[in-house]
């Protein structure tokens, strides 16, 4: 009998330890908000194309779905920190921001029918109520304009309270109800470069800055219970985002903890000692908490544990999720001496799958710039022959987390090997890094791609010729790029929702990020042939390899517009390029359909075009 392997063992044709099924039909978890009274804790649960608002009880039990119709606003993909939930004092009742008619309702924490707040036209977003639970403030979107408004919560009267052109977000009662906080930034920028923290009285008057600052980022503001302080994330003094506190008024600001980390989302616990907050290293998010001076670390499951807050001045709450681990709401000792779950997401296919932990690994790009990144190889390898996945993370200004990645566990299952780069202008790294991409997305960032790619082919496993990128949003874009730019590299591509045109992309794309593109790329009056250098729309000739491409054909931020002009210069220029729409779906896929559909379609291009070939 011959002792060479069968073409059917070969990596990439690997039968997998569960199927695509198994992880599309997992609910997406997110967004918990503990009762005023500690008793419950209300979700958002995503699942096959809608968002439900749910509750569950914090001592055990069943969670409860208490909205049918309307539907609620999922976790928000742009990092603009929207949200759609929030309680009442009283821990009676529950607001909600809606998907479909986009207005805030209430409904009651025990079950019961909807009812909406009338507070006008736009899409609505990020409420909070009053501690008095009379009113609830909220952003509300209306074209181009963003504002703060307060509405009665009985809906009898609604007024705008923000002045200004500036974009806003994550408004916040002072715990006596005479002020409210929020942060600012001007339009022409976003969040990650310059965002501003402004108090203002109840009426919209008197607003003021307490923390801002050109080139400075201040994020994540949140009252002490005695109102008499602010904690929030800072850069103001350093490369990144620290721990902050300052007095009500802008006066006493003060560090903290000083380190090379960055920090989120704190929370103060009920007698004000105390701030929880996350720290974020090289994709891996634990939970520390600072106290008398010093802080600890709380957590230690490798992972992202993120929306952290106090039950209770003994527990917080938070979401926690990792490459093997699907979202779960969990209650975690403030001592470190209990951690439970509330909620169960994954699927029996799923914890039966053999999932695998990335390694966290590092390289250094053509010009000497560090680069990290993870890595997932497969538990049985075979020397030289696995094929090669460059997952490349949107933004682009984002970064690939420790968190659940179902269809790269699912790859990683059929035998390829995954390099996730968090490239120049990834989050979690500084701003200096992050500003290293400015002026050259394009660039830089295609030989942190390909000299990752070299440094997995080095270590002997990976073979060569089998290269592929992959990516979506910002990642589309680079993948794209990959095509264009180092066609004898890449072996194939998949893009999803992508940017093919750089000076047309702000033609469709939503006020968020109208700007984006002339702070990464610069002014495009100025900079045209830049624009033009960097679009892959002028160098599909380049193209060499096969590709494939996936649209929602609601996407907002990235409109259908880009794709289908792409497919149709490829086309036109004879290459070799497979093109699939799904009605239906946005920026990002929300239906198990889709989901199901993606993973089977791409996986049958990289066979046909990779492996086969």
């Amino acid at each position: 009998m011959s002792s060479e392997r069968h073409w059917s063992r070969e990596p990439g044709r690997w039968e997998p330890g569960f199927t695509p099924a198994a992880y599309a039909t997992i609910p997406t978890i997110a967004t918990p908000r503990p009762s005023p009274n500690g008793r419950f804790v209300a979700y958002s649960r995503g699942y096959d194309g809608r968002v439900d608002l749910m509750v569950v009880p914090t001592e055990g039990g069943a969670p409860l779905q208490l909205t049918d119709d309307p539907t609620m606003q999922g976790p928000d993909p742009s990092q603009r920190h929207a949200s759609s939930i929030a309680w009442t004092p009283d821990s009676r009742t529950v607001v909600f921001a809606s998907r479909t008619e986009g207005n805030l309702f209430t409904v009651p924490a025990t079950g019961g029918r909807a009812h909406q707040i009338d507070e006008g036209p736009g899409n609505h977003h990020s409420p909070t109520v009053s501690p008095d639970g009379s009113r609830v403030a909220y952003v509300a979107e209306r074209g181009e304009e963003v504002d703060i408004f307060i509405a009665a919560l009985d809906g009898t009267w609604a007024r705008k309270v923000s002045r200004g052109d500036d974009y806003v977000l994550e408004p916040r009662w002072s715990p006596d109800g005479k002020r409210l906080l929020w942060c600012a930034w001007p339009h022409y920028d976003m969040p990650w470069d310059e965002l501003a923290i402004v108090v203002a009285d109840a009426e919209g008057n008197d607003a003021w800055v307490i923390a801002g600052g050109g080139r400075v980022t201040n994020d994540y503001p949140a009252w002490s219970p005695d109102g008499q302080r602010i904690a929030y994330i800072s850069d103001r003094d350093g490369d990144f985002g620290n721990l902050w506190v300052v007095g009500a008024d802008g006066s006493g600001a003060e560090r903290l903890v000083h380190e090379t980390a960055q920090h989120g989302a704190p929370a103060w616990s009920p007698d004000g000692k105390r701030i929880a907050y996350t720290r974020n290293d090289d994709g891996d998010v634990q939970v520390h908490i600072w106290e008398n001076g010093a802080s600890r670390q709380l957590t230690a499951a490798p992972g992202v544990h993120e929306s952290v807050a106090w039950l209770n001045g003994d527990q917080i709450v938070y979401a926690f999720s990792s490459p093997v681990q699907p979202t779960d709401l969990y209650v975690h000792a403030a001592d470190g001496s209990l951690r439970r779950p509330l909620t169960q997401s994954a699927t029996g296919g799923i914890l039966g799958g053999d999932l695998i932990m990335p390694d966290h690994v590092q390289w250094t790009s053509r010009d000497g710039l560090e680069i990290h990144g993870l890595l997932i190889t497969p538990r049985e390898t075979v020397p030289g022959d696995h094929p090669l996945v460059v997952s490349i993370h949107g933004g682009p200004v984002g970064q690939t987390l420790c968190n659940w990645m179902p269809q790269v566990q699912y790859m990683a299952q059929r035998g390829w090997i995954i390099l996730q780069p968090n490239y120049r202008g990834s989050k979690g790294y500084g701003r200096a890094f992050m500003e290293q991409l400015y002026g050259d997305w394009g660039g830089g960032d295609l030989d942190d791609y390909v000299t990752g790619a070299e440094m997995v082919i080095g270590q002997g496993l990976a073979n060569p010729r089998k290269v592929v990128a992959m990516g979506g949003s910002a990642g589309g874009y680079s993948t794209l790029i990959c095509m264009t730019k180092a066609p004898d590299f890449f072996r194939a591509g998949v893009c999803r929702f992508g940017v093919a045109d750089l000076s047309t992309f702000t033609d469709k794309t939503w006020i968020f990020e109208r700007h984006y593109m002339a702070k990464l790329m610069g002014a495009p009056s100025r900079n045209s042939a830049l624009y033009i250098e960097r679009s892959p729309i002028h160098h599909v000739a380049n193209v060499k390899e096969p590709l494939l491409i996936l649209q929602g054909e609601e996407d907002i931020v990235c409109h259908p517009s880009q794709m289908n002009a792409m497919v149709d210069a490829l086309r036109a220029a004879g290459k070799d390029v497979e093109y699939h729409t799904y009605p239906g779906e946005g920026h990002g896929w929300r239906k198990v359909s889709t989901l199901i559909d993606d993973a089977h379609r791409t996986d049958d291009f990289l066979v046909r075009k990779v492996l086969n070939r």
